[in-house]
């Protein structure tokens, strides 16, 4: 007697997008409502939770503890897929986007597991359309760069690079910034950029304590602080930014 072989389905990395459920890619929702076990590493992806009610919801640790490898971690992502379930990864915002979704792919590759990526909306997409913030404009301001600065180790010396790109019209998007955001708006002026170029302040975007302010970088600590902002932040620094909304 023939016996059927077990049917096994491609782990999903999933972008949550900024946490809003509404914000859900289509694909990313229905692999939600299908999903057998659910895989969640930050804040933002819980808002989304809902949105997948059969599945088994696993909290995974975003740092991993010493001696704990990613690995280990995606033991239990593996284990899931090959006893045949539905397995989603889900990331906030983009999974491609200072998230790990690499990482974890390329692990899964070398383990020969079957994966796909499902693109999300990244915090500064989604903050730039909420609140109508030009990030670029055409002959003017043509570049927007994203810089996660949760962890500095060379001496800012890419950030001073990063200041240089200023007087081109860019736009940068600053993630995870807070901490260290005086000392990158040292570096700033210290490589000649004016004190009073604008910066919009995004905080807890699209969730329900989302707000959007105007500020310089003389200013931002301030306007944080009396508007009473919540994290997590997305900067936007640059000479053509405003809030239209």
């Amino acid at each position: 007697m023939e016996t059927k072989e077990m049917t096994r389905y491609p782990v999903h990395i999933v972008g949550a997008g900024p946490g809003d459920p509404d914000l859900l890619t289509v694909k990313a929702k229905r692999l939600l409502e299908e999903a057998d076990v659910l895989f969640y590493d930050c804040l933002p992806a819980e808002h989304v939770l809902k949105a997948a009610p059969s599945a088994e919801v696993i909290y995974i640790n975003k740092h991993p503890e010493e001696g704990e490898k990613k690995e280990d971690i995606l033991e239990y992502v593996k284990k899931y897929h090959l006893d045949g379930k539905k397995v989603v990864r889900l990331k906030a915002g983009d999974a491609l986007m200072f998230n790990g979704g690499d990482v974890e792919a390329r692990i899964l590759k070398e383990w020969g597991i079957p994966f796909e990526l499902v693109p999300g909306v990244t915090a500064a997409a989604a903050a730039a359309n909420l609140f109508a913030i030009p990030t670029t404009e055409i002959h003017k301001s043509n570049a927007i760069v994203n810089v996660i600065a949760y962890e500095i180790n060379d001496d800012y010396a890419h950030i001073r690079d990063i200041a240089k790109l200023f007087k081109h019209g860019t736009t940068v998007a600053l993630y995870m910034a807070f901490d260290n955001l005086k000392r990158i708006f040292e570096v700033f002026k210290e490589e000649g950029i004016r004190e009073d170029i604008p910066v919009v302040i995004a905080a807890m975007v699209s969730l329900k304590n989302q707000d959007v302010a105007k500020a310089t970088m003389n200013t931002v600590f301030e306007v944080i602080d009396q508007r009473e902002m919540l994290s997590p932040f997305v900067f936007f620094i640059g000479e053509h930014i405003d809030i239209y909304k």
